[in-house]
């Protein structure tokens, strides 16, 4: 894989990323439920975004031989399969918050420290 390529595509969900969290977090401070909902959403977009990723196979990762360490590649997998993670809760929390019930911050509860640990493993990732 083109190490272009592969940093286009893991510095632009990082950025998204960071943009969904840092929503979240100023909606907690802030106590504002549509700027909480825009975090959400975008946490189900950039879900969207690592679908593609996946599905397309933009992401080859090369045969490894024993003993050898997990290349970066596969390590993009996954971090792309836990930004799917988040965006199923992401979705649960919007729809939850639209139901108004008393369940409603438990997704986000999860959310941002899955995603903050996704945010640092990619950051790992591309240096």
């Amino acid at each position: 894989m083109d190490r272009q390529t592969f940093l286009t595509l893991t510095t632009s969900s990082q950025w998204i990323l960071f943009l969904a969290v840092s929503l979240v977090i100023y909606s907690w401070v802030e106590r504002r439920k549509r700027v909480q909902q825009a975090g959400q959403l975008l946490f189900f977009l950039l879900g969207i975004f690592s679908f593609w990723v996946i599905s397309s196979h933009q992401i080859v990762v090369p045969e490894v031989l024993a003993n050898q360490p997990a290349p970066k590649e596969a390590k993009a997998l996954t971090y792309f399969s836990g930004l799917l993670l988040t965006a199923f809760l992401g979705l649960v929390g919007f729809i939850l918050g639209l139901i108004k019930t008393g369940w409603a911050k438990v997704p986000n509860l999860i959310l941002v420290p899955v995603a903050l640990f996704l945010f640092f493993m990619v950051y790992q990732l591309q240096r």
